[in-house]
């Protein structure tokens, strides 16, 4: 007798019907390899969009916090008629302690905030000390806050630090 044949018991001597192959259990090699290669395109696709996202998200992040910082020092300078003594990086001006509360807080890029009077090349100025964030960030923040150029306008590259200059 043939093995893929089986004998029906009703019909033990009579007929001989082919055996009937239960479907296999789970996915075949060529399917799991399918599903991979399409989640591989999606990563491929989404990845990119993703850090896209975070460096505009880090930049406008960066171009607010520099808005508001610059705001208090100009409202104090219009009040009292001089820029707040230099400090050191990571300190907030003993003067502006309880409005820059947030200025003696590293930024989202790890960076120190640094308050300029007289010190880099400038007159008044933030900056942004250490360097730790991208440098397409920083060109993020200058395209939103300035010209777009590291090396010219108020946002600029200097040395170990980013400064946007508020007095020249």
């Amino acid at each position: 007798k043939p093995r893929f044949y089986y004998l029906h018991p009703r019909f033990e001597n009579m007929l001989y019907l082919p055996r009937i192959k239960s479907a296999p259990n789970g996915f075949s090699l060529i399917e799991v390899m399918v599903v991979v290669v399409i989640i591989g395109l999606l990563a491929v696709i989404a990845i990119p969009t993703f850090l896209l996202a975070q460096e505009q998200s880090y930049a406008s992040r960066i171009a607010n916090d520099l808005r508001t910082f610059s705001a208090e020092f100009e409202i104090y300078r219009m009040q009292y008629g001089v820029w707040p003594e230099d400090c050191q990086q990571g300190e907030v001006p003993s003067e502006l302690s309880k409005e820059l509360q947030k200025f003696g807080q590293p930024a989202i890029t790890k960076d120190t905030w640094d308050w300029e009077n007289h010190a880099v090349g400038v007159v008044a100025g933030i900056s942004l000390y250490g360097k730790n964030g991208e440098e397409s960030v920083m060109i993020r923040v200058d395209e939103i806050i300035d010209d777009g150029q590291l090396s010219t306008g108020r946002f600029i590259e200097n040395g170990e630090r980013y400064t946007w200059i508020m007095d020249w």
